[in-house]
């Protein structure tokens, strides 16, 4: 191929793909699902059995809820009494659901291992980063597993805690775009509300549609991949279970002596009158239900889904910044991450069982711990930089530093947005939506004082946001309560014909809205979609304006002096990022000088 044929842009789209197809094939090829390929290292490092050591509770805990199907009912009038009845009725019924409770546990503890064990020994390097998701995807099945098959007890502590934690989805529809918040701009799927009513029914309430489908949802997420996995094994002629059989004797004792010694807890009935407190769930959701207890429900909810997504991504980062390197020494990001994570669970879930939780300190002394130590990792690899002897390691620095830069910049801007947050008591999606209005506002000149005034009548004084609704059907609402209130959204009507040299833009836009398809201009949008409210909101907890009496006599809030500390980490990680990446650049270009 010429140098010419080569620099087509055809080619170069095709050497993309290429390079594309060749980057994920390589890393699903090195798909690891319970350590088949570290047999070897399994003979002299125990950890690399937790693998097998899973497939292997997995299976007794599905043989034991085989056995106990026979004799469990479920249904609201008879599933707590089956219960009983397999604890103390059947033959060594408690053993048989003993065995299966602390599987169960046993599959999570495993897989929480092997996780960890994957970040502090590097396993998913040279080309193997796929494998931390499938470590993730089998605790989370784990997990929810464990979630479906704790409500089936039906007693009282399994009955709330199933309430709390099944009703978190309907958050999902404040969210940024799929949320019914931001119609008309975004059409919504209700998906927050959809899924809660699959996973409960009845409408969100527990009621017996919800344990007929924990139970099949309890069934599914056990049997569906294991057919997968034996899919799997089988086109790849590997070996399952790569375990002696004194091994597999000793885990299977283990579970069999717990469960002799340590009964599994049949609790009080459930009484949907009486709500413990505090409500708990099963050990491995204890940390997450005491952040349910610090933050707001939308906020608690979007962190939830963000963990899993950080812990897959963590591996590409971690080979971005620490290249080949496996020490975990060397590769301080990764060690302080690893850290964080498994000291925030533990002491989460200490802090619910004793029940502690001050919400206007613990949040922002957690949230300064936590990113602090992501801070001294990166900061750390930062100085490892600094120990380069020669231009060529300096070379190798400038992409990590890059990386770092970016972190710490994504910290900072989060830093600002939660310092604007704490202060409005107002959420990340209002502000932002407020500090774009504000980015267009000098396109609407005079009229931007006009209609910041006109909203500032029509809204009641401390109202919340709109919620699932077009803000000027909204204000409709108010009118009433309004001393002309007619008046005040006839100028609105009149406010959204306002032009403005960006119209075209917000007129590509739809709105959903059957009645009104197309947005009139620049200004309409901000009015419709409550941007231009947010604003107001965001300005008058500020105090930035000159308006008697104040809107707000409680705002601007004070922010705990706690929370200036993670503010200040990620300020001077990025600075530091910065001087080391240009520093980096110039040895390295110094040394392509030289050998010119």
């Amino acid at each position: 191929m010429t140098s010419s044929t080569a620099n087509k842009p055809g080619n170069k789209v095709w050497g993309g793909v290429q390079f594309l197809w060749d980057y994920l094939g390589t890393r699903f090829k090195n798909i690891d699902i319970f350590d088949e390929h570290h047999q070897l290292e399994a003979k002299t490092n125990p950890f690399y059995a937790l693998g097998p050591i899973f497939y292997l509770v997995w299976f007794v805990t599905m043989a034991s809820g085989l056995m106990l199907i026979m004799w469990y009912v479920p249904t609201k009038a008879a599933a707590y009494d089956s219960i009983y009845a397999i604890q103390w009725h059947v033959p060594f019924g408690n053993i048989v659901r003993g065995v299966h409770k602390y599987g169960a546990d046993a599959m999570i503890i495993a897989a929480t291992m092997r996780v960890f064990r994957m970040f502090i020994l590097a396993d998913y390097k040279p080309s193997k980063e796929f494998n931390i998701a499938i470590g993730l995807v089998m605790l989370l099945l784990s997990m929810y597993s464990g979630l479906t098959g704790y409500l089936l007890i039906w007693n009282q502590r399994a009955f709330w805690a199933t309430k709390v934690f099944a009703t978190f989805p309907t958050y999902m529809d404040q969210f940024p775009v799929m949320g019914d918040y931001y119609e008309p701009l975004v059409k919504s799927l209700h998906l927050g509300w959809n899924t809660a009513e699959v996973l409960l029914g009845a409408g969100g309430a527990i009621t017996q549609e919800t344990i007929t489908r924990f139970f099949s949802l309890h069934l599914a997420f056990s049997l569906i991949p294991l057919i997968l996995v034996e899919i799997y094994f089988y086109n790849n002629n590997y070996v399952r279970m790569p375990l002696n059989w004194i091994k597999r004797f000793t885990v299977i004792m283990m579970l069999v002596i717990t469960a002799v010694i340590l009964p599994a807890a049949q609790g009080r009935r459930s009484d949907p009158d009486v709500t413990p407190l505090p409500i708990l769930s099963d050990w491995y959701f204890l940390g997450l239900y005491q952040m349910y207890k610090y933050l707001e429900p939308v906020v608690a909810t979007e962190i939830t889904m963000v963990i899993p997504v950080t812990v897959i991504l963590l591996p590409f980062l971690d080979t971005w910044i620490a290249g080949p390197e496996k020490n975990i020494m060397k590769r301080p990001f990764i060690l302080m991450m690893t850290i964080m994570g498994g000291v925030s669970w533990i002491v989460f879930s200490y802090l619910i069982v004793i029940n502690v939780a001050n919400i206007h300190y613990d949040p922002p002394f957690w949230r300064s711990l936590s990113y602090l130590a992501i801070d001294v990792g990166l900061l750390w690899q930062v100085v490892m930089i600094w120990q380069s002897k020669d231009a060529k390691e300096w070379a190798k620095g400038v992409r990590p530093s890059i990386i770092m830069a970016v972190l710490g910049g994504l910290q900072s801007i989060l830093a600002v947005l939660y310092y604007y947050m704490a202060k409005t008591e107002m959420f990340m999606s209002p502000i932002t939506q407020g500090f774009t209005y504000l980015l267009f506002r000098p396109f609407w000149g005079g009229k931007a004082d006009e209609l910041e005034n006109t909203i500032r009548t029509l809204v009641p004084k401390g109202t919340e946001m709109p919620y699932n609704t077009d803000f000027t059907v909204a204000v409709n609402s108010w009118i009433q309560k309004i001393q002309g209130g007619d008046v005040a959204v006839a100028k609105l009507e009149e406010l959204k014909n306002t032009t403005s040299g960006i119209d075209w833009l917000f007129q590509l836009i739809p709105t959903f809205d059957e009645k009104n398809p197309v947005y009139k201009g620049a200004v309409d949008f901000m009015i419709a979609n409550k941007w231009a409210w947010d604003y107001v909101t965001f300005h008058d907890r500020m105090n930035l304006s000159n308006l008697n009496p104040k809107p707000f006599e409680v705002y601007p809030m004070s922010v705990p002096e706690v929370d200036w500390w993670w503010m200040i980490g990620g300020f001077v990680t990025t600075l530091a990022a910065i001087v080391t990446f240009f520093v980096a650049r110039s040895k390295s270009a110094a040394q392509v000088d030289a050998k010119k």
